[in-house]
């Protein structure tokens, strides 16, 4: 009987296993997102510990029954159920969640999930900064992230960007953020001299961040306030943080080519007169003849035009007027044209025909693998950029190759090396000899045909000039041919740059972790500026070379423990050693050169000029941070650093940076059931982060001087040397909100923030009896608060169609508050003329300072007796260069394979001042000196005249006795009163800085991989960039043109370089 019962039991058994298994199957598909396969997507029973990952073509195979439901996640997708049919395959297109759960990294390389922050990190994908292919990646970034302000002259080709998180906070010191590429603190100088960023002329070199390619950035991450205080002295700034592509979540072997190119062509020009040519207008009784001065030449007598001036206040246009023009002189080299006589009219070949459309291109090759053991890539690219300036350009080799191997089950290496090769043929900007576009606005005629001035050289090889000496020397009096500038007297440059990182990281036990790595920076510039033989100005030749170096030592320790369910600890420990040098070279010919067209230091006719100039800095660090998770709601984040710097005094040169931020997420506790309320969380952060100084502001040093017959010198600098300087502070709070509304189709970021710097470094003069002629001191404070505002709307949300909405904004408001006891102003630079820019307590930094206008109690502007405007005595602020708020708003469409985005950012508050708008009605170029029939009828300036009466200290006046004004001036008078230097008013070359601007719009497709089968990824788009600018004060410039550098003097025009407006296409293709 018992034998009998085992055998049904084991039978039963059976049938039951076999019912079981009966009922198990293999279920197999491809998981992918709108890009293409996604690997490492996780796909787990629900309910059971059971599940695999997907592999490198997004595809998996996991045993399930009839009735299962498979779990598919993946960072940054949103979660999705599948329950298992009858069907064997499941495929499935996975979504992008909502970014309040997304990994982010911060400082120090830290990946942080982001409902864990206690502070605002906004962060731009590489779909989104590289829309409209900028071959510049931080200009890629104006308009797409509150509070970061860029400053990009699209007309300076391979410009300079001027960066602001949060505003200025030292007087004299650096106020760029810094740039960490793959955990590399990058160098971001600016090679421009102070003369280029006020307008005085030079070239603009470019800020060397864009030595990095667009192609291979991932993820860029802006840190502020609190988020950067473990980077210490480098950090009161903000930092940039740059991710770039590896080879993670790759193919065995995949390959991605970009390539794109674009057109560019002048957006914006000043408005120039067409109505008179130039000279000045000769009077019969002086000779002239229908205004023009005459001359007998070979027995006959011609009308000649005086090209001997640079001004264009000559006879009105009339084609019955037959003259010589500047090209009817040369017999031996043009004899067609010699004594041939032309009508007097405006020219068919304009200033713009000189502009030609710049034409880049930029192809990038990415190779990539990936194995269980680790990933490799390598990237190669090639930008090649002509500008709109003829003969000029700007190349860029990139060469990236990255490794993250898995050495054993504990020890990782990683490593990247970057290699760049810039070199640069650009324009001379500003108020200079050199600077082509300086001569078109401020100086010169305005009957000149461009297409007769390309014939620049004679047949001897020397210049042939519109602006001759007199109808019989045809040596340049005060301009160049524009052509002969553009192809004998350009720059050149060439910096090569190498930059990457190698670490070992061991994972001690399942909680700890350490990692050694070294950090390295460096690259060497050098630049040519050369003056031909027959210019205009002095021959010379002139070199510089820098060569930089900077190097981190790394070493932290990492420590996560889940202590309970609902209590998570995470802590850093770190020690830090960076050695930065600089190194710089200059020679330079005197008394011009000997021999034409031979540029190098021997055929200068005098002695050279030399200087140089040797710095290293060293700065030591200790720093940790603590995390503490509270059941996923509420986080605390505690930081500190501790740096000692070698340009401190020894008593001084340790300076210790604290921060500590609190966030708190609160809709699962006060809104547990509210189905419009998605996600609460309130942010505090404190943090001190602060600078030091330059090298050797504590240090005695000997500088090269002139040599004395023959012998070189030295001389000791006039500074006095501080032993008390010590570090800036800067202090900052804030608070801030995120909230998600109606299934998260509504997200919003506000933050509130206060910062205030304080011990400001700023030179103080000394009197002469000192022996010394200035100081450093520590002196001052400067205050910076605002508001941020990030916008997420999501009004359409289908299955073929949807439409995002982001809109961010922010406002800033600066005051230099107080610096020296007795000291209320410190100037900064001034313009090529009249205007300066200061520091002045109680206004924003960065004042323009002038004199204004002089106005009754009524408003009105006072005008002379001479019929111009009256000025004030002494120069008062005429206006700062901050903007009072910057937003941008970005509409980004998809249906099906389609896809549109459109950027549209604004600049509202500011000011400039115009040096091309003050010479250029000077000299009679513009409309403005036209308008109205001003040249036949004059103007009547709209003011009165009256009495003004300054009191006994000469701040403050009084006008009596007004009158309307009804004095006439002349044109050629009303221009000349435009030069402050005249007594009248610089305020009326001040101009707000206003702008909206079509900042980007993109058009693409993406075909799939069932259509072109051999890639796994095909897009092609079309897109443009400044498409379009409105709003402007003056419509003639730009204002971001008006930016010629990334220091702290901006504001003052002195020449600018056109804004452009460019479009192109570009082809993506993965396989």
């Amino acid at each position: 009987m018992k034998t009998k019962f085992n055998g049904i039991l084991t039978l039963l058994l059976a049938l039951i296993v076999q019912m079981s298994f009966a009922q198990e199957k293999v279920i197999s598909g491809t998981v992918s997102d709108e890009t293409g396969p996604l690997p490492g997507v996780n796909v787990l029973i629900k309910g059971t510990t059971s599940g695999v990952e997907t592999d490198f073509d997004g595809k998996y195979s996991i045993k399930a029954k009839t009735g299962d439901i498979l779990v598919f996640s993946f960072v940054g997708m949103k979660t999705t159920e599948k329950t298992i049919g009858s069907s064997n395959t499941i495929n499935l297109t996975m979504a992008t969640d909502n970014v309040l759960d997304e990994v982010v990294v911060t400082a120090l390389g830290q990946s942080r999930s982001e409902r864990a922050l206690a502070f605002a990190a906004p962060k731009v994908k590489s779909e989104e900064l590289n829309a409209a292919q900028n071959d510049n990646a931080i200009s890629a970034l104006s308009g797409k992230v509150a509070g970061l302000k860029i400053n990009s002259p699209s007309g300076n080709l391979g410009g300079s960007q001027r960066i602001l998180i949060r505003g200025t906070n030292s007087v004299t010191g650096e106020n760029q953020p810094l740039f960490v590429i793959d955990g590399i603190p990058m160098d971001n100088s600016n090679f421009n001299t102070e003369d280029t960023q006020r307008g005085a002329g030079g070239i603009d070199f470019g800020s060397t961040i864009n030595d990095i390619d667009p192609n291979n950035i991932e993820t860029v991450t802006v840190l502020k306030g609190a988020a950067a205080a473990l980077y210490g002295s480098r950090a009161s700034n903000g930092v940039i943080l740059i991710t770039t592509k590896t080879g993670k979540n790759s193919k065995k072997l995949g390959v991605s080519i970009n390539s794109s190119i674009t057109f560019s062509e002048v957006a914006i020009l000043p408005k120039l007169q067409r109505e008179y040519g130039g000279g000045s207008i000769i009077s019969d009784a002086d000779g002239g003849r229908n205004g023009f001065a005459t001359q007998t030449i070979n027995g006959t007598e011609y009308m000649l035009v005086a090209y001997d001036t640079d001004e264009s206040w000559g006879p009105k246009y009339d084609p019955s007027l037959k003259v010589l023009h500047w090209d009817a002189f040369d017999q031996t080299s043009f004899p067609n044209d010699y004594l041939k006589p032309r009508a007097w009219v405006a020219p068919e070949n304009d200033v713009d025909s000189f502009f030609k459309t710049g034409i880049a291109t930029n192809n990038n090759i990415t190779l990539t693998s990936a194995t269980d053991k680790g990933n490799v890539l390598f990237s190669a690219g090639l930008q090649e950029s002509t500008g709109i300036v003829p003969n000029t350009e700007v190349n860029r080799h990139f060469a990236k190759f990255s490794i993250n191997q898995k050495l054993s089950d504990k020890l990782t290496a990683v490593s990247t090396i970057n290699y760049v090769q810039t070199s640069g043929t650009r324009p001379v900007i500003g108020y200079d000899d050199n600077s082509v576009t300086q001569k078109f606005f401020q100086w010169g005629q305005r009957q000149l045909d461009y297409k007769r001035l390309q014939k620049y050289k004679n047949n001897d090889g020397t210049q042939r000039t519109w602006n001759r000496i007199a109808w019989n020397d045809a040596r340049p009096n005060y301009s160049d041919n524009p052509y002969w500038t553009v192809n004998e007297n350009l720059p050149t440059d060439n910096r090569t740059r190498v930059y990457g990182n190698a670490s070992l990281s061991y994972q001690i036990t399942d909680d700890l972790s350490v990692k050694g790595s070294i950090y390295a920076d460096t690259y060497n510039f050098r630049n040519s500026e050369r003056v031909a033989i027959g210019s205009q100005a002095q021959s010379q030749y002139l070199e510089r070379t820098y060569d930089f170096k900077e190097y981190n030592y790394e070493f932290t320790a990492n420590y996560k423990k889940d202590i309970s369910n609902n209590f998570k600890l995470s802590a850093l420990f770190g020690a830090n050693k960076r050695n930065n040098t600089l190194n710089y070279r200059m020679n330079q010919t005197t008394g011009g050169l000997s021999v034409p067209n031979i540029y190098n230091m021997n055929n200068s006719l005098g002695l050279l000029v030399k200087d140089s100039d040797n710095s290293q800095k060293v700065v030591n660090s200790l720093f940790g941070s603590i995390s503490l998770a509270f059941a996923n709601q509420l986080f605390i984040d505690l930081t500190a650093r501790n740096d000692w710097s070698s340009t401190l005094p020894e008593d001084n040169n340790s300076y210790f940076y604290p921060s500590a931020s609190l966030a708190w997420v609160f809709n699962d506790i006060l809104l547990p059931n509210v189905d419009w309320f998605n996600y609460g969380k309130l942010r505090l952060g404190w943090a001190q982060v602060g600078n030091d100084t330059n090298p050797y502001r504590i240090i005695r040093t000997l500088s090269l001087d002139d040599s004395f017959k023959g012998d070189g010198r030295v001389t000791v600098p006039s500074r006095l040397l501080n032993p008390n300087l010590k570090n800036e502070t800067t202090t900052t709070w804030e608070v801030g909100a995120e909230l998600s509304f109606l299934n998260r189709r509504v997200n919003l970021d506000v933050t509130y923030y206060n910062n205030e710097t304080t011990d400001q470094i700023i030179p103080v003069d000394l009197s002469f009896g000192s022996g010394y002629g200035s100081q450093w001191i520590n002196a001052g404070k400067m205050t910076n608060k605002g508001i941020e505002v990030q916008l997420g709307l999501k009004p359409i949300v289908s299955e073929n169609f949807k439409w995002d909405i982001d809109l961010n904004f922010a406002k800033n408001e600066n005051l230099l508050v107080e610096l020296q006891d007795g000291l209320s102003s410190i100037l900064l630079s001034d313009a090529p003329f009249q205007a300066q820019l200061a520091a002045t307590v109680g206004n924003p930094y960065a004042t323009i300072m002038g004199t204004d206008f002089i106005y009754d109690d009524q408003g009105n502007k006072v005008i002379n007796s001479n019929g111009a405007y009256a000025a004030t005595r002494d120069l008062v602020p005429l206006g700062n260069t901050n903007p009072d708020f910057t937003a941008g708003l970005r509409n980004s469409f998809k249906y099906k394979n389609f896809d549109l985005g459109v950027l549209i950012e604004m600049s509202k508050g500011g000011k400039y001042f115009s040096t091309t708008h003050q010479w250029g009605m000077y000299s009679g170029m513009l409309q403005a000196t036209v308008d109205n029939n001003i040249r036949e009828d004059g103007i009547v300036l709209p003011g009165v005249t009256g009495t003004v009466t300054y009191n006994d200290n000469g701040n403050s006046y009084t006008v009596t006795n007004t009158a309307p004004n009804t004095t006439r001036i002349s044109a050629a008078d009303y221009g000349a009163y435009h030069y402050g230097g005249n007594g009248t008013p610089d305020a009326q070359n001040v101009f707000d800085a206003d702008f909206y601007k079509l900042r980007e719009i993109s058009l693409g497709y993406t075909f799939k991989g069932e259509f072109l089968k051999v890639f796994d990824k095909a897009r092609l788009s079309l897109f443009g960039r400044n498409l379009y600018t409105w709003g402007l004060d003056y419509d003639g410039i730009d204002p971001e043109t008006v930016s010629t550098g990334s220091g702290n003097i901006q504001g003052l025009e002195g020449g600018l370089q056109p804004s452009v407006r460019s479009f192109g296409m570009n082809l993506n293709l993965s396989f």
